[in-house]
């Protein structure tokens, strides 16, 4: 069973109407003195209609040393806002952006990600349902809660899907070294860009599926930046391109 503990992390998903989700609340002995934040939780979930159950501060510190004397759990249903590709594409999409994550395995970056993703309003993220960072507590954390609100659609092959979203029209970029500086680029109305893992990169398969390489023009030390970072860079230029 899934859990988020952050206050951002379950507040956001509760305003985004999870579906089989309780709260676990600590009482009895040793619990968390109940501030203004969880309040406000309880509030909200009594408002969605979110089941409220009792726990031990002990059950809590097994799920989470850190807690705040809470957790939402997730039963099964989807605590984030998930999408499926098809799904997605059936709706044929006139514009947009979409990121695809090619095995990210830090939760910290995946959760830095869809804040931005969020922030700059991707169409959708998508990532492959193995060997790659969890949707869970710790990217809800650096996420401040922007999962629970963006569209993301975990899938069993990236070159299948970099190939449909080619096939629907979008221009495929991939994100490395060498390539074109990506402010030369004019980014057309439906774009998707490629983030590589933090060591290795993109991979090499979809580097030859993507339809232009895209760089950051560097001036520091060093020569590369955190992924994150990179991925919040790419946003921002499709939403310069595109304000609307």
């Amino acid at each position: 069973m899934d859990y988020i503990t952050s206050f951002h992390g379950i507040l956001e998903t509760l305003k985004a109407s999870p579906v089989q989700v309780k709260l676990l609340v600590a009482s009895g002995e040793g619990s968390h003195k109940q501030g203004p934040r969880v309040r406000d939780i309880l509030d909200l979930a009594k408002k969605k209609g979110i089941p409220v159950e009792r726990a031990t501060q002990a059950l809590l510190d097994r799920i989470d040393p850190d807690n705040k004397g809470i957790a939402l759990a997730n039963l099964g249903g989807n605590a984030e806002k998930k999408l499926s590709l098809e799904d997605y594409l059936e709706g044929e999409p006139e514009k947009g952006f979409v990121v695809i994550l090619d095995h990210i395995e830090d939760p910290q970056n995946f959760g830095a990600i869809l804040r931005s993703a969020d922030a700059f309003g991707a169409s959708l993220v998508v990532a492959p349902m193995r060997r790659a960072s969890p949707l869970g507590d710790a990217a809800a954390r650096t996420s401040a809660g922007a999962s629970a609100w963006v569209p993301v659609a975990f899938v069993q092959n990236l070159a299948d899907a970099v190939r449909r979203l080619k096939d629907a029209g979008f221009w495929v970029y991939a994100a490395d070294m060498g390539g074109a500086p990506l402010g030369s680029i004019e980014l057309p109305a439906k774009a998707c860009f490629i983030l590589g893992n933090e060591g290795d990169g993109v991979s090499r398969l979809l580097a030859e599926k993507a339809d232009q390489i895209a760089s950051i023009p560097m001036r520091g030390h060093v020569d590369s930046l955190n992924v994150s970072v990179a991925a919040a860079l790419f946003m921002y230029e499709y939403r310069r391109a595109h304000a609307d």
